[in-house]
């Protein structure tokens, strides 16, 4: 990518920051809709992070709660029992979650594990989690909660804006990781082995090691961030290694179209902002019926843009006349 179009592209991302920095004052700071727009905006950091593993590297990994899960997990017992603060938890946390992800990939990767096993694999590791924790050396069948303090120094506030803007943080930090590594060689030998993972073998790419690389870096972001969702959450137990929630972060990043990071970013907000405006109205009144609704939408995208949303992206700029080459 020419320096010219990286300029344009932090321009871009400054501009996406200060809009999203407005939203509580759009919002009148009515804390339910801050909320709302938080949970959105939490998901959008763990979409775009799931974008390096999934885009980039071509890898379906269906785990990122599991990364989540341990990070936030690790956290939040740190500061429950050892008063340790989670602006140091969280890292902690994160580095859990790496190893995590070194344990889980090394092995996989050495033997040649990858596309519907390495799928099922990676699923699994949310069952595997959620049953640990529910044994009663762990955390037991009781939901557990976060000291009833409030604060920087826990990251726990009375209302919900500082949390907001301590996830914003988080998904700037996450978008510009993505785009230091879509402009790296990494992100050119992760583009290879998705395309083609022998071919890129062949000319001398180490297809472990960038695969590697891709897995702790996503799953770091993950660990770290797991606290925040944590606080949002409210409580946390064996429930946090959720499945469903699971899968519907990988195929957010399905439906945003591998490799684009406009597509992540505008797939989590848009199709969680559905999900939770409709399990809060149609949902409280028909149990469930949300969730029909939110899967048509899943499908309407899939069908007619198998791309995924940057194909959007792509149509609108050569309709307006951004594309050159189209013009």
């Amino acid at each position: 990518m020419a320096g010219r179009e990286l300029r344009r592209y932090f321009a871009t991302l400054t501009i996406l920051t200060v809009a999203l920095a407005l939203v509580p004052f759009v919002l009148g700071f009515n804390q339910y809709y801050i909320l709302l727009a938080a949970t959105s905006l939490i998901f959008a950091v763990f979409v775009v992070a799931w974008n390096i593993i999934g885009g980039y590297a071509g890898q379906l990994d269906l785990a990122p709660i599991a990364y989540v899960g341990i990070g936030g997990i690790v956290a939040a017992q740190l500061l429950k029992y050892y008063g340790i603060t989670p602006w140091i938890g969280m890292f902690v946390g994160a580095g859990a979650s790496m190893l995590l992800a070194a344990a889980i990939g090394y092995p996989t990767f050495r033997f040649g594990i990858k596309e519907v096993w390495y799928a099922l694999l990676t699923a699994s590791l949310v069952v595997i989690l959620n049953n640990i924790a529910h044994l009663p050396q762990f955390l037991g069948s009781l939901d557990h909660y976060l000291p009833a303090r409030t604060g920087w120094y826990y990251l726990i506030f009375s209302d919900y804006q500082n949390l907001y803007y301590v996830i914003l943080a988080v998904l700037v930090v996450t978008i510009v990781i993505n785009l230091k590594i879509s402009n790296s060689k990494t992100g050119y030998y992760l583009r290879a082995i998705r395309e083609d993972e022998l071919a890129a073998e062949a000319l001398g790419v180490d297809v472990r090691k960038y695969k590697l690389k891709a897995l702790m870096t996503y799953a770091g972001i993950m660990g770290f961030t797991g606290y925040l969702y944590i606080v949002l959450q409210g409580t946390y137990s064996y429930h946090t290694f959720d499945s469903p929630t699971s899968l519907t972060i990988a195929i957010m990043g399905i439906i945003g179209g591998l490799g684009s990071i406009a597509g992540a970013f505008t797939s989590a907000i848009f199709l969680k902002t559905v999900e939770e405006y409709l399990r809060s109205t149609i949902g409280a009144t028909i149990p469930g019926l949300y969730l029909l609704i939110y899967g048509i939408l899943l499908i309407v995208v899939g069908i007619f843009k198998p791309e995924g949303i940057t194909a959007l992206f792509n149509w609108a700029k050569k309709k307006i006349g951004f594309d050159r080459r189209g013009a």
